[in-house]
């Protein structure tokens, strides 16, 4: 029985160090995937910063044609103002000056309908 008892530690000896030799070569291919991955990713980083502080330039352009943009609308809001303004009182002009042509005027146009009358009348009759 002891032979036995030696024979299964041998095997299980033998067994324990084929795991260890297993284990030692996946931690190596392990070490050799994580350094792969630690180089792929350095790689990303280094082309990721330029892209990144364009992008920070892009926004900062972007944020200062929107800040124009909005100038502009606003100046373009005042001008438009100052048109709708200026309508107005050309309006207001054309209004005070027709009531205060209008009235004379079509009492003069009357007054010469009135002596056109008049005088076809006086015809008419001399021609009577």
């Amino acid at each position: 029985m002891d032979t036995l008892l030696v024979v299964m530690e041998i095997v299980a000896l033998a067994a324990l160090t084929v795991l260890c030799i297993y284990v030692v070569v996946v931690m190596i291919r392990a070490k050799r995937i994580l350094q792969i991955v630690e180089i792929e990713i350095q790689n990303v980083a280094a082309k990721a910063v330029p892209v990144l502080n364009n992008l920070e330039i892009i926004t900062e352009k972007i944020k200062l044609i929107t800040e124009n943009i909005d100038e502009q609308v606003e100046l373009v809001k005042n001008s438009i103002r100052s048109v709708k303004e200026i309508a107005d009182n050309i309006v207001n002009l054309e209004r005070k000056v027709q009531e205060r042509i209008e009235e004379p005027v079509m009492e003069t146009v009357g007054t010469l309908a009135a002596i056109f009358s008049g005088i076809r009348a006086f015809i008419s009759r001399l021609r009577a």
